[in-house]
């Protein structure tokens, strides 16, 4: 067997991300609240007394059983929710500080559990892996097999190219026709006037549209002490400079940065999480789609 291809890390790496999607969901999600995404489908809400007309399979025999009466079952709205994830693959995705995992490790490990949390439901989701340009693509589908090719997809990316993050979101937008769910999973470093052009561009199509804002808390911080040499992690940018002459000015820009994208989000009616790669993400995804659970 010639073994060129046969790559033993990247296939435990893909067996473990699918035993987290599965733990995320079962320890978080599962018997604690009805689904974030408008339901199972399989699920029923409630009873009535049967009446003519009423199809004999939707008979609740257990009710009947214990009260000698005919109910039928009163099942929650079927979804047709069809999900898109995108995922950021761009060279900035690459970044991280000390042992934390990469960016971009960490938004797959986050589409991995979204993805088997929305295919669990009977929702259609599909991925979209992009840098300057969609790099992979898989059309929603709600079959099981969806979230093996998810990870195929995801266990097969790396970050390769500078960011554009309007041109696929104005993309998507165009192509897809119907109501869904897009969640975003980025670094967002890229011009905010133009993200939020394609974040619009959606809202318009009538999208609902979350973004996750990965930041890897160096950026936040700037903990380095020692003079040193600066590279843009996308363009041929170098600068060295000593920390302490360069913090202030960019704590101060980073935050305002931070405060623009957030506030316009809000504007357009776009759900804006922050999520540092510090957090655990399963407990950070448990917690939101509680929240989300209750608002809804």
């Amino acid at each position: 067997m010639n073994n060129r291809f046969l790559d033993a890390a990247g296939l435990a790496r893909l067996g473990h991300m699918e035993f987290i999607a599965r733990q995320v969901v079962e320890g978080f999600i599962s018997g604690r609240h009805r689904s974030p995404y408008h339901g199972f489908s399989v699920e029923y809400a409630d009873h009535r007394p049967y009446a003519p007309g009423d199809e004999p399979r939707m008979i609740d025999w257990k009710v009947l059983a214990r009260s000698d009466k005919y109910y039928v079952k009163l099942f929650e709205e079927e979804t047709n929710l069809r999900a898109h994830l995108l995922l950021d693959a761009s060279r900035s995705m690459a970044f991280k500080w000390e042992d934390r995992a990469d960016k971009f490790t960490y938004g797959a490990f986050l589409a991995a559990a979204l993805a088997y949390l929305l295919i669990r439901q009977n929702d259609a989701v599909g991925l979209s892996i992009f840098d300057s340009k969609v790099r992979k693509t898989l059309p929603p589908r709600s079959a099981p097999i969806q979230f093996r090719r998810i990870l195929d997809a995801l266990g097969g990316s790396t970050s390769q190219d500078d960011t554009s993050i309007a041109p696929v979101l104005h993309e998507l937008a165009d192509r897809v026709r119907g109501r869904g769910l897009v969640i975003l999973i980025s670094d967002m470093i890229d011009d905010v006037d133009a993200m939020m052009s394609g974040l619009q561009h959606l809202r318009h199509r009538r999208h609902e549209v979350i973004v996750f804002h990965l930041v890897d808390p160096a950026e936040r911080e700037f903990p380095f002490e020692r003079a040193s040499r600066f590279q843009d992690m996308e363009g041929a940018g170098r600068l060295s400079a000593h920390p302490k002459a360069l913090r202030a000015k960019y704590l101060e820009r980073y935050e305002a940065y931070l405060d623009r994208l957030a506030t316009e989000c809000h504007r357009n009616r776009i759900a804006h999480h922050l999520v540092s790669t510090d957090e655990p993400y399963e407990r950070f995804l448990g917690e939101f789609l509680e929240k989300r659970a209750r608002l809804g």
